[in-house]
């Protein structure tokens, strides 16, 4: 009974939070009455009826006193901006809007560049979908041949197209897989190099994962790899993982395993509520503790299995039996049910996991905070070697690439 209360104050919580409907409730039916109808200017751009701000339109002004344009950022004082201002006299022609201000400042405004930044909530969600973040796409095994796409090596190295649509797969759905690698240590990097900079952890720039005695951690290990997240100690987690398949086991196993926790957590949220609670709401402690390269480390991070934003959108997935903790910081009279819960969302994992192998010259990509990920067990002896060179990146660099490439490639006018 305990539990129940706990999640039903959970519950109770969440819908006293702000959420999408609500927006929309905004939109739609003026909540917020403070804000007077002359607080806005109206327009009709190509043919859609848009409302802005006055005090939005004149704190964006883009002229050299109030806007660095190499810079790309705002210089007006702030100290000395009106709430309250309003416009003097409003011009309009072809392509842009003109406003003089009552303090006698003037203002130029491009209408594509007005349009981008709609306030309505269709053009809000086509910023949010385009430039802030691709909207992503759950998966599981039985579609996952449709959305596991491949890509050239060399085209993503010479190309800004082959590389906008391996990262825009990437962020959409979560994996995706470079071809044709070069037989290199060093190959990954001209990769990463594309994108930005690598997520450098305890475990070095990049790592290598093979068999290894006495390690200090389990993927060095050729038994079985239980699917799980890397490095969930880390309070900022390394967004994705890229693994260059150097050599691939000759025996049998060392398949991948990749599932999807956005279509499990949604199945679980639908027809197991009680446990999706207990897996959002709930946190519990992630460690590594141990010695790499002559460097001690101890890390903790708290944190839900799934986490989730205000809008109950998850925006990331902890998950490692091997790094998970002994001191729970919950109530005793929930550990079992927690258990339960736990046991619950593995087993949905392992049956909605794709399974494959990759094969030398292969790097494998996915998104290391959204996807667990696993490896059957292989031989491993002196004639049968499995060796795989690893790196981190963050999604914050991956998102910005992502949107400096669409600039290049679309040459669309408002957009920055």
């Amino acid at each position: 009974m305990f539990a129940l209360r706990v999640i039903s104050s959970a519950k109770n919580f969440a819908k006293s939070v702000p959420n999408i409907s609500f927006i929309k409730q905004i939109h739609n039916n003026k909540v917020l009455h403070k804000n007077k109808t002359d607080d806005f200017i109206d327009l009709i751009i190509r043919g859609e009826s848009l409302q802005f701000p006055y005090v939005w339109l004149r704190e964006n002004c883009q002229c050299e006193e109030c806007y660095h344009s190499s810079a790309q950022s705002r210089i007006l004082d702030w100290s000395k901006f009106d709430l309250n201002v309003k416009p003097k006299d409003v011009s309009k022609d072809q392509n842009c809007l003109r406003v003089t201000w009552d303090d006698g400042h003037s203002s130029q405004y491009n209408y594509n560049w007005l349009k981008f930044r709609g306030f309505t909530p269709e053009n809000q969600k086509n910023y949010s979908e385009t430039i802030y973040k691709p909207k992503q796409i759950a998966w599981h095994t039985e579609n996952f041949e449709k959305i596991f796409s491949k890509h050239d090596y060399s085209e993503i190295l010479s190309s800004n197209e082959a590389l906008y649509n391996w990262l825009y797969k990437l962020s959409v759905y979560g994996v995706a897989l470079i071809q044709n690698t070069p037989d290199s240590d060093t190959a990954v990097d001209a990769v990463v190099n594309k994108i930005g900079f690598t997520k450098r952890t305890h475990y070095g720039v990049k790592f290598v994962v093979r068999q290894l005695p006495n390690t200090s951690n389990v993927a060095y290990l050729s038994s079985n790899l239980q699917m799980h997240t890397d490095l969930p100690y880390y309070e900022y987690c390394p967004g994705v993982n890229l693994l260059h398949c150097l050599v691939q086991t000759a025996s049998q196993g060392g398949e991948n395993m990749l599932s999807d926790c956005h279509y499990t957590a949604e199945y679980m949220r639908v027809n197991h509520p009680e446990q999706y609670s207990l897996l959002t709401n709930i946190e519990v402690e992630w460690r590594d503790v141990g010695v790499e390269d002559g460097n001690e480390f101890f890390k903790l991070h708290r944190a839900p299995v799934i986490c989730l934003d205000r809008y109950g959108e998850i925006t990331r997935i902890n998950f490692s039996i091997p790094q998970r903790g002994s001191h729970f910081p919950m109530p005793i009279e929930l550990v079992k049910p927690w258990y339960e819960a736990h046991s619950m969302f593995l087993a949905l994992n392992q049956k909605f996991a794709a399974k494959f192998k990759t094969k030398a010259g292969d790097i494998l990509t996915f998104n290391n905070i959204r996807l667990l990920h696993g490896r059957n067990a292989y031989e491993d002896n002196e004639n049968n070697v499995r060796q795989l060179i690893g790196a981190y990146v963050d999604w914050d660099e991956i998102y910005s690439r992502l949107r400096c490439l669409k600039v290049k490639l679309n040459n669309e006018d408002g957009i920055c």
